[in-house]
């Protein structure tokens, strides 16, 4: 394995520079800047700006390596392979409400090593490399203390195209809901990773992920002192688990007791 900290310094360059893209354009987007992509799923021309960026930075750093990105999709193969996520939280955007993100994130044989997250409206920077910790603009940081249920501060989301029956996720946001202290839906599951890490959540479950959405978000997590449990692994349509010590097994024990399987 090549040097973590050129790898991280390209990861969270990339991020800033898909960033760039993403404040440049808030709030000043108009109807034929966005297109639907099929139902329910829309793409911006900031979304395709912005992974195009990225993706030629990278290439530039590294001309031999995978890349993958949500809007262009891309080969994984290679033992390194990087995940793009250019918009996380396209529709957010969209609509003016600020919880949206850059996400970046390196695999080397299928497993994250470096990742970095940028959330340009409130100019927060998060990345993390393997077995280096979790960071937010320099800063170290690590997930939340909490202990018991009814403090605990839990993120959710399933996709508005479920291939799943939706009962099964009514089911278990309905466990969640009666036990915890307070649950939310902010639409961006890079940013929620990001806020279980620094401690704002205290966990979270979401549903048909992908490993754009995911990957850099993961580590941070993991780096942060969380726990991570993936259904599919880091692969299309995948559920993600994510907590502290504390939160954790509550949360696994929700899914687990409506979604068979798992």
């Amino acid at each position: 394995m090549e040097n973590l900290e050129t790898f991280l310094k390209v990861a969270k360059e990339s991020a800033l520079i898909g960033g760039l893209v993403l404040k440049e354009h808030f709030g000043k987007l108009s109807q034929k800047d966005v297109e639907e992509k099929s139902e329910k799923d829309v793409v911006s021309i900031v979304d395709k700006s912005s992974e195009e960026r990225i993706r030629r930075y990278i290439r530039l750093n590294f001309p031999d390596h995978d890349i993958v990105g949500e809007e262009e999709g891309g080969a994984d193969s290679n033992d390194y392979v990087w995940y793009i996520d250019p918009l996380d939280g396209t529709k957010n955007y969209i609509a003016g409400f600020p919880i949206f993100g850059v996400s970046v994130g390196l695999t080397y044989r299928r497993e994250p090593i470096v990742g970095a997250v940028y959330l340009p409206h409130f100019d927060a920077l998060y990345w993390a490399f393997k077995n280096g910790g979790a960071y937010k603009n320099g800063k170290r940081i690590t997930v939340s203390q909490r202990t018991h249920v009814k403090q605990f501060f839990i993120a959710y989301g399933f996709p508005s195209r479920a291939k799943r029956d939706l009962n099964i996720y009514w089911r278990i946001f309905r466990e969640l809901f009666d036990k915890a202290g307070a649950m939310r839906r902010p639409g961006a599951a890079a940013v929620d990773l990001c806020f279980v890490a620094e401690g704002v959540f205290d966990g979270l479950v979401e549903f048909e992920l992908n490993p754009w959405d995911i990957c850099a978000g993961t580590l941070i997590v993991k780096e942060a002192g969380g726990k991570v449990f993936l259904t599919k692994g880091l692969s299309l349509g995948t559920d993600v688990l994510a907590g502290t010590q504390g939160s954790y097994p509550y949360i696994e024990d929700a899914v687990k007791s409506n979604l068979e399987g798992l």
